[in-house]
Order: C-alpha cells, then sequence, then structure tokens
C-alpha cells in the first residue's frame, strides 16, 4: 500500500479505507461508515461491503506474489447488516497455489459481531514471482 495522504485508487478515498498487511497472506482493512456509504436503507450498501472484501483479499494475496493479479471469483455472505460506524475486514490466503490463490475474509459491524464472510479466487497474471509462501 502506499503511503500517502490518498489511497491508490479513487474508491479507496470514497471509502475512507485504510488496508494493511498484517503477516504473509494476510492482510486487514479499516474504515468508518457513514451515511454517504448507505443504500436506501439506513445501512451499508452490500456492493460496497463487497469492494472492500476484494481490496482486503487482493492486497493479502498481493502480500505473496509480485505480480499482477485479478479476480475470478468472489462469494458474499451476510450475516447481519453493516450501519454506521467502524468497519473491520480480515483476508488470509489458506490455498496459496502456484496460479489461483483461494482466500477468505471476514467482516465485523461496529460493535465487533461478524456481520459478512467471504471466499474468493484470485489468478496470479503473467509470470508468477512468489514471495516465501507459507506453508502448513
Amino acid at each position: 500500500m502506499k503511503d500517502e495522504s490518498s489511497g491508490p485508487s479513487p474508491i479507496w478515498d470514497f471509502l475512507g479505507l485504510e488496508v494493511e498487511i498484517t503477516a504473509p497472506g494476510k492482510a486487514e482493512g479499516r474504515m468508518l461508515v457513514t451515511e454517504r456509504h448507505f443504500s436506501a436503507a439506513p445501512r451499508m450498501h452490500g456492493g460496497l461491503v463487497f469492494v472492500v472484501f476484494d481490496t482486503v483479499m487482493g492486497t493479502a494475496v498481493h502480500s505473496l506474489v509480485d505480480s499482477d493479479i485479478a479476480t475470478i471469483d468472489l462469494h458474499q455472505r451476510f450475516l447481519r447488516m453493516v450501519g454506521a460506524g467502524p468497519l473491520r475486514v480480515t483476508a488470509e490466503v489458506f490455498h496459496p497455489g502456484r496460479k489461483v490463490m483461494q482466500i477468505r475474509g471476514e467482516a465485523y459491524e461496529s460493535r465487533g459481531k461478524l456481520a459478512a464472510t467471504a471466499t474468493g479466487s484470485f489468478i496470479i497474471l503473467g509470470a508468477p514471482s512468489h514471495r516465501d509462501l507459507p506453508r502448513d
């Protein structure tokens, strides 16, 4: 992640998203959900939750490879609504394949309760340049 006052893309700025690598294959994102992130109902728009998952999960994958990547599959499941307040999203690569990495994530709403989960697959584009991968 770039160390600047604005994020790597305009969507990060809109969200107010801060993402950090917490360990090889792991990342965490934090943001403050406000009314600007709401759908027609007083809760965070599900598509924005998806964007946060995709971003944090991609960061976890990037912690293991120096190549371009792309999301090829991402599923999210909601357990409860995400209202105004802090949102924390974690991601962990659980299968670091040579061409496709499998990853899972969890989103915690302002009271610290699990609000959503996600699983995804990210493809490594071009010649893979893996860092030292964690092994089970």
